[in-house]
């Protein structure tokens, strides 16, 4: 329980960094161009270390077919309060982020 709890903890703190990076040069490009989010891109820095490379799980679950089971509003809902083991990402994505996060998660089917 306590390696579970660790570990958990160390892909939370590193996941925090991650999104930490280069903080400088993205707020500038934030402010000279309009962001269009990439639903793989924000994947791969949020979701990847849990969820895998090709959606098929490890620590968190498979998700490649989560459309079937959750509706959009589900999976927003889901990646912003957490859940089932599942941090939350609410204050760690930004809006459009999630939007298209969650519609892109939400057609897997």
């Amino acid at each position: 329980m306590k390696i579970k709890l660790l570990l958990m903890s160390t892909i939370i703190l590193s996941m925090g960094l991650t999104a930490c990076g280069n903080g400088n040069q993205q707020q500038k490009d934030a402010q000279t161009t309009p962001a269009q989010a990439d639903p793989h891109k924000v994947y791969q820095n949020f979701c990847i270390s849990c969820h895998g490379n090709q959606l098929q799980g490890g620590e968190g679950p498979n998700i490649q077919k989560v459309g079937e089971r959750l509706t959009e509003d589900e999976i927003i809902k889901r990646i912003q309060k957490g859940g089932g083991g599942m941090p939350p990402f609410q204050v760690a994505l930004k809006e459009e982020e999630l939007k298209v996060l969650a519609a892109w998660l939400a057609g897997l089917k």
